[in-house]
């Protein structure tokens, strides 16, 4: 940091702190696998929005794809 409390300064040198000796030792730990059961009160209100007509997220929005495929300005 700059010598001014409050001020920036670019630094020409990266840290040693962000080097790390041992390139495998950054992905020793590979994470736990994700859980890809789905949640049941997601799945039902899912199932409710999409019986409605409503957007889903994770789904192609029928009323925004309408929107879009008109012209903004009319041909006369």
């Amino acid at each position: 940091m700059a010598p001014d409390p409050g001020k920036w300064e670019r630094m020409a040198f990266i840290p040693k702190s962000r080097y790390v000796s041992d390139p495998q030792s950054r992905y020793a730990s590979d994470p736990p696998p994700a859980d890809r059961t789905p949640f049941p009160l997601y799945s039902s209100l899912v199932a409710q929005w999409a019986q409605a007509g409503r957007t889903v997220p994770g789904m192609p929005d029928r009323e925004w794809e309408r929107l879009m495929a008109t012209p903004v300005w009319p041909s006369w």
